[in-house]
């Protein structure tokens, strides 16, 4: 037997004994019917492509999201003795499916340098520099070359003002491999419910033109501009520009994975954190469906509707309402009622997921 789980909410103005709280709550309890999603992306499943870049085989192009579709399927009976007919794998042949969106979201890259608005939030040494230009920052504060290699080796220099300079050099080094190497599913800001779908960033001003230099700027400053001004009206700027984006679009960290400068973050594809060669990956995210039942899942890429008319921004104008096919799978129940998918895609066997699927969480089976 299942056991439920439930919130319970008390009256306002209602203050009860705690011996009274407890026969209360058998009264109240209104099981919560949502559903846990898990995946597990292989390490082959690419990020979006880059604005103007030419997608790669099976890549989704730049400026689409991914939604994942719950499948009621209806089987083939052609003999009529009540059983569905199977196809040459073995599986029950189906005639007609039916799809509902279940969430939606996005796998792109953790971090973006080319973002204006990759920076340091408060309680870091400079806040609102440019990552890119932390180490240029860092051996700026010590007082060493701000390009010489050798610079943080120099006997002379105290030992605290070394290390943070190599701490700052090191975490340099791994930016490049932090975008290109690793992949985050994230939220996406396709929704429109609160925030702009056509969110994009403002330029920045001319490379030289800084905050120390230009008085009233109010423009975000250009990465290069590392002076403290600058840095505190990018911090600014920046923060106003995620309220207006809204809590969907997503800005990564390469500090902690977890934790984006904006956006919700729900894990990784597979691969190998170059931080510490450690292996990273898994996914999930809560939906409000109970997805008890669903015979199938499937996983397709939309274009996003950057100028609010109410389409897809698709080339061409052809619109085809759920997408294109991406992944696909059909479930099977496995031990104490979690349900498993193998996702693949048609025509590149690298890009696939195993998914697993926690229904009915007001009657949980697996953890009691």
């Amino acid at each position: 037997m299942g056991h439920h789980i439930a919130v319970c909410r008390r009256r306002p103005g209602l203050v009860l004994g705690a011996g009274l709280v407890v026969a209360g709550l058998v009264g109240c309890i209104e099981p919560l019917r949502g559903s846990n999603v898990q995946f597990d992306f292989a390490e082959g499943v690419p990020a979006v492509a880059d604005r103007g870049a030419t997608p790669n085989g099976e890549q989704p192009p730049a400026d689409t999201f991914l939604a994942l579709y719950a499948v009621d399927l209806e089987f083939v009976d052609a003999d009529g003795d009540g059983r569905a007919d199977l196809d040459a794998n073995g599986e029950p042949l189906a005639s007609t499916a039916h799809l509902y969106e279940v969430h939606r979201f996005e796998i792109r890259k953790l971090i973006n340098r080319a973002s204006p608005c990759f920076i340091d939030l408060e309680g870091a040494p400079f806040p609102g520099v440019h990552v890119t230009q932390y180490g240029r920052k860092m051996r700026a504060r010590i007082g060493i070359d701000l390009d010489d290699p050798s610079a943080p080796y120099d006997d002379s220099l105290p030992r605290n003002d070394a290390i943070d300079a190599l701490t700052a050099d090191r975490r340099m080094s791994l930016l490049p491999r932090l975008e290109n190497e690793l992949k985050a599913v994230t939220s996406t800001d396709s929704l429109g419910e609160v925030g702009r779908p056509d969110f994009q960033y403002p330029a920045t001003t001319p490379m030289g033109t800084c905050a120390d230099t230009t008085p009233g700027l109010a423009d975000l400053p250009h990465p290069t501009c590392l002076d403290d001004a600058s840095n505190a009206l990018r911090l600014r700027l920046c923060q106003e520009l995620w309220a207006e984006a809204g809590p969907d679009f997503y800005e990564g960290s390469d500090k902690v994975f977890t934790l984006p400068l904006n956006g919700k973050f729900y894990g990784l594809v597979e691969g190998e954190n170059p931080i510490n060669s450690g292996f990273v990956g898994g996914a999930g995210f809560y939906v409000d469906e109970n997805l008890l039942g669903v015979d199938a899942y499937v996983v397709n890429w939309q274009y996003k509707d950057l100028d609010g008319d109410g389409v897809p921004d698709v080339p061409g104008g052809m619109v085809i309402d759920t997408g294109s096919p991406y992944l696909f799978g059909r479930t099977h129940v496995i031990s104490r009622g979690v349900v498993s998918a193998t996702m693949r895609n048609l025509y590149d066997s690298h890009i696939r997921a195993e998914m697993a699927v926690f229904p009915d969480l007001g009657s949980d089976r697996v953890n009691f």
